[in-house]
């Protein structure tokens, strides 16, 4: 009896896995070069300040509703593929990733508001796989790429919700710099996966054991 009694309670389990998450995060973070934010920083830029260029009337909203569509279904399709091809679970994560945003960007119902639930999750998911995405998570291009979509999305909402009303012309900008950047956050999706596609990566254990 009195051996039981001096026995530890077990660790939470939960705390744990909360644990695991904010590490996986951490070193996500320390993969990240900063650099990658000048790409949608000099588009903003050139939107804000050549709107007499001929190229302008490509940042439009027309336009820009047509290409993201169809960039992002060529990541679920590159996704998809590679996930047939080399069956490891960063294709299959990307594939759901990608999945997502193009039901985000086809204005499904439900997908405005249900977009903010389904990303935390996505990563979560791939939080819970961490082993399975080390060997991709390892690679600064393509951290910097994926994080750097992620916060050019967040931008975006930002200038959607006119944050930025205080600058110069933000009518006459604010839409091209939210459509033109959303497409770029879709471009770099896409960069990841076809980057990804030449790393000499072999399953690991967790995939092997899927």
């Amino acid at each position: 009896m009195e051996s039981m009694i001096s026995q530890n309670p077990p660790a939470s389990t939960s705390g744990q896995l909360w644990e695991d998450h904010v590490t996986h995060v951490q070193q996500v973070a320390s993969k990240f070069s900063f650099w990658v934010l000048l790409l949608p920083a000099a588009l903003c830029a050139w939107i804000g300040t050549q709107s007499q260029s001929p190229l302008w009337e490509y940042t439009l909203k027309p336009y820009q509703e047509t290409y993201a569509p169809a960039i992002l279904m060529a990541a679920v399709g590159l996704a998809a593929t590679m996930w047939i091809v080399r069956r490891g679970f960063f294709y299959r994560w990307l594939t759901i990733l990608s999945v997502c945003l193009l039901c985000r960007e086809f204005h499904f119902w439900g997908t405005s508001t249900g977009i903010y639930i389904a990303i935390p999750l996505v990563m979560w998911y791939a939080s819970a796989n961490f082993d399975s995405m080390k060997p991709y998570v390892n690679q600064r291009l393509l951290v910097s790429l994926f994080v750097g979509a992620f916060i050019t999305y967040f931008f975006t909402i930002t200038v959607d919700r006119a944050v930025w009303k205080f600058l110069p012309n933000h009518s006459h900008w604010r839409n091209n710099v939210e459509e033109t950047l959303e497409t770029l956050g879709h471009l770099m999706i896409v960069a990841v996966i076809i980057i990804s596609a030449f790393l000499p990566q072999g399953k690991t254990r967790a995939d092997a054991a899927s």
